[in-house]
Formats: structure tokens, C-alpha cells, sequence
């Protein structure tokens, strides 16, 4: 007896030994606020000091300060503007920076289940700066974003910015309940643009998979004060002059800027020594306002009849009850649903794109855009992003994923748009009165 007790005591000890350290650098560490440019960042997870070490959490300082934040695979964290890379990686027990692996061991410390970087290796960063406040109360983390972004954009929109050209990669995926709905789109965009005066040609290939099914097309298009032109490869088609002057005021730059803004939720721009990083990540109440304010200004710049839409109303009304006969509690009933709008005399239902909007049920599961912007001129020079949205309607979702590449060139050296003279003169001009 006295022999188990003895081996169990030793045990104990033992046990107790091994703690001692641990306990005792509990009992030193001291935990600390999180500020990063001038705001608390909120959560579980905290700077502390161990061994001392300030340890800061990576994923509350980055996504703080405007990274996209990805959990790749258990084990493995990526944080990027694009400009500034990081890949973290648990199992190599390494960090590395723009694809090239640091001194830096990595994780820290797994305390409350976290990741964390010393503050020593935040401060060696390109465009951070780490300090401790006197009292060890604070660590305050500064980085290199533009305070006033309005200010930035309106300084962007003043650029010299006469033409320029661009090509654009869109790759987009549905994902549905029904697999009739699924499909994959990829299309290429080759772009000449002026602004003064303005005008734009467009070519786009596109091709289309859905189940089956495999669809290629290609367009063209020219926007110019004669009008607004485009061809499906066999056909010229003229649209209204309605919508000519509705694009020439959204051309107005008062008009441009006001729009630019009303898309700018969720923005932060990063100043490097030669060029401007900006990125975009929208959370759904973000979307929503964007889409609010957006919808306004559209609805200002449109002629009237055009910021709606309308359809016939055969089938919308369950029973395949008239709209004629469609009676008071009836028709409050879709309205109060978002569904209609107004009930038109001839047979059709009368939809705006806000009630549309609201329809849906839209959840944004991922939005990360960057533009990456030329400090001395302000002119873009390439665009990138990834974004997943889920909607549902009427017990449907789809998933829908898109990625976007794109980059700029021959700054202020596209000569005049004019379109051909052989594609006025043989272009269906359409009427769209009955069909939006």
C-alpha cells in the first residue's frame, strides 16, 4: 500500500513538474486590447504576452485591416491584398511571404484554439507598424490604409484618363437544386474605351455549358454618340435612344462619381510605394445598403418606363386567376410579398428591381475584389476577384461563383470610336417598350 501510495506521489510530482512552467508563465501573462488603426477590434481571441512575447491572433488583425482572410485546408491560413501574401502553414510549422518562407515559427501558441504572429513579425511587414501602449494595456497596430476614402476616389476620378483598353476574364459557375439549371459560363472581353468623347468596342466570346448542352457566342458592340450598336455574328441590332442618353448621363463624372461611391461598402485602399491597393469585401447588410443606394441613382438617371420591368401574367397568379378579376385581398397579399408591384391593365404585372431584390434571399458567402492602381498616374492597371452568392426563391437555391481577371493597357493612346458606316445604315433598330 505505502509502495502505491509512494509511486503515485511521485507521480504527482512529476505531473506538477512538467505544469510548473506553464503555470507560472500563465500567472506573467498578461492579456492586452486589440486597436488597429484607431479601432477595438472585438472577440474572443486576444494579443497576450508570453516568454516575453506579444502575441497578436491572425485572423482579428487581418481581417481588421481589410485582408481576405482563407482557411484553406485544416492546418493551413492564407491572407492577402495581393500586394502582401501570407500563407500559414501548421504542419511545415512555417510562415511564408510573398511565396518565400520566413524564419518564423508557426503556430505560436494554440491557446484558445488560435493563431497567432508575434507582434516583432507583424512590425517587420510592409505597411504595418506594432507598438505596445506604456501601461501594457493596448497594442496598437498601425497599417498603411488611405483614412479618407472619398477624398481617394474623387482624386481617382479626376485622373487624366482619356482611353485606355482592357481584357477581361469572366468565369462563372451556377450551382442549382435542379440540375436543369446548373451551368458554367466562361466569356472574354476585349475593350476600347475613350471617355472624352465618349465610346466604347467590345468583343466578347463566350461559351456556355449547361448539362449537356454546350453553347459558343460571340458579340460585338459599339457605344458612341450615333448610338448604341451590337451583333449576336449575324445581325446588327439598334437600341432605343432612351437608353443612349440614360448611359451618357451615367457617362456625366458627377453622375460616375456618385455611382462609384454608392458601390464603395466595404472598401479599403493601401498605399505602396508605386502603386495604390484596393480591395473590397461586402457582408450582406453591406450589399443590401450598396444595392439601395445604387437602385436610387439608377432610377434618377433612367427615362421613365425603363427601370422596370414587365411581363406577361399568365401563370403568376396562382389558379391562373385573372388580373382583371384579381380581387383587393388578392392583390394586397403579392404585394405584401414583394412579388407586384402594379397590376397593368393589359394582362401584365409590372416588376421594379427593388421588389425583385427583395425577393430574393440573397447571402453572400464570399466577396474579395482588388484593383490595383498606378500611384503616379491613378490609372488601374489590373483587376481581380472571387465572389460566391447564394439566393433562394420560392423554395429554389442557386449558388452562384464568379472570377474575374482583368488588366489595362495603352493609357491615352485609343484613338476615337466611330462606328462603321455600313452597320448604322443596316441595323434593326428594336423597341423595347413592351419587353422591359
Amino acid at each position: 500500500m505505502l509502495r502505491n501510495l509512494a509511486a503515485w506521489a511521485l507521480a504527482f510530482v512529476l505531473v506538477l513538474s512538467f505544469a510548473w512552467p506553464s503555470m507560472t508563465a500563465s500567472a506573467e501573462d498578461g492579456t492586452f486590447k486589440l486597436v488597429v488603426d484607431g479601432v477595438e477590434v472585438e472577440g474572443y481571441e486576444q494579443p497576450f504576452m508570453t516568454q516575453g512575447k506579444v502575441l497578436i491572433p491572425v485572423d482579428n488583425v487581418f481581417q481588421e485591416a481589410g485582408f481576405n482572410v482563407t482557411k484553406e485546408a485544416p492546418g493551413k491560413l492564407n491572407v492577402t491584398n495581393t500586394y502582401l501574401t501570407l500563407d500559414f502553414d501548421i504542419a511545415d510549422q512555417q510562415i511564408s511571404v510573398n511565396g518565400k518562407a520566413t524564419n518564423e515559427v508557426f503556430p505560436r501558441t494554440l491557446r484558445n484554439y488560435g493563431n497567432y504572429i508575434t507582434s516583432d513579425f507583424l512590425d517587420s511587414l510592409v505597411g504595418f507598424d506594432v507598438t505596445v501602449s506604456e501601461d501594457e494595456k493596448t497594442v496598437n497596430v498601425t497599417t498603411n490604409r488611405v483614412q479618407d476614402i472619398d477624398a481617394f476616389l474623387e482624386k481617382m476620378m479626376a485622373a487624366d484618363l482619356q482611353s485606355y483598353e482592357a481584357k477581361m476574364t469572366l468565369d462563372q459557375s451556377m450551382e442549382a437544386d435542379s440540375e436543369e439549371l446548373s451551368m458554367s459560363m466562361l466569356m472574354d472581353m476585349d475593350m476600347s474605351v475613350t471617355t472624352d468623347p465618349v465610346g466604347l468596342h467590345m468583343t466578347q466570346k463566350m461559351s456556355m455549358n449547361m448539362g449537356e448542352e454546350t453553347e459558343e457566342l460571340t458579340t460585338e458592340a459599339y457605344f458612341t454618340a450615333d448610338g448604341f450598336f451590337q451583333s449576336d455574328g449575324e445581325q446588327w441590332m439598334k437600341f432605343p435612344a432612351e437608353l443612349l442618353q440614360a448611359s451618357m448621363t451615367q457617362a456625366d463624372p458627377v453622375a460616375q462619381l456618385q455611382l462609384v461611391k454608392a458601390f464603395m461598402k466595404g472598401i479599403h485602399v493601401f498605399e505602396y510605394d508605386d502603386v495604390y491597393i484596393i480591395t473590397q469585401t461586402i457582408t450582406n447588410e453591406e450589399f443590401k445598403s450598396m444595392m439601395g443606394e445604387a437602385l436610387a441613382l439608377f432610377s434618377g438617371m433612367l427615362p421613365e418606363g425603363i427601370g422596370s420591368i414587365v411581363t406577361e401574367t399568365e401563370g403568376a397568379v396562382e389558379d391562373e386567376v385573372e388580373v382583371e378579376e384579381a380581387t383587393d385581398e388578392e392583390a394586397a397579399a403579392t404585394e405584401e410579398e414583394g412579388v407586384v408591384d402594379a397590376y397593368l391593365e393589359d394582362g401584365e404585372v409590372e416588376f421594379d428591381m427593388g421588389s425583385i431584390l427583395e425577393m430574393l434571399d440573397i447571402n453572400i458567402e464570399k466577396y474579395f475584389v482588388v484593383t490595383v492602381v498606378d500611384k503616379a498616374t491613378l490609372f488601374p492597371q489590373s483587376t481581380s476577384g472571387t465572389t460566391i452568392i447564394k439566393m433562394s426563391m420560392d423554395g429554389e437555391t442557386i449558388k452562384i461563383k464568379q472570377l474575374i481577371d482583368g488588366v489595362y493597357s495603352k493609357f491615352n493612346e485609343v484613338k476615337a470610336i466611330k462606328i462603321p458606316a455600313e452597320i448604322i445604315e443596316k441595323a434593326v433598330e428594336l423597341d423595347l417598350s413592351g419587353e422591359l
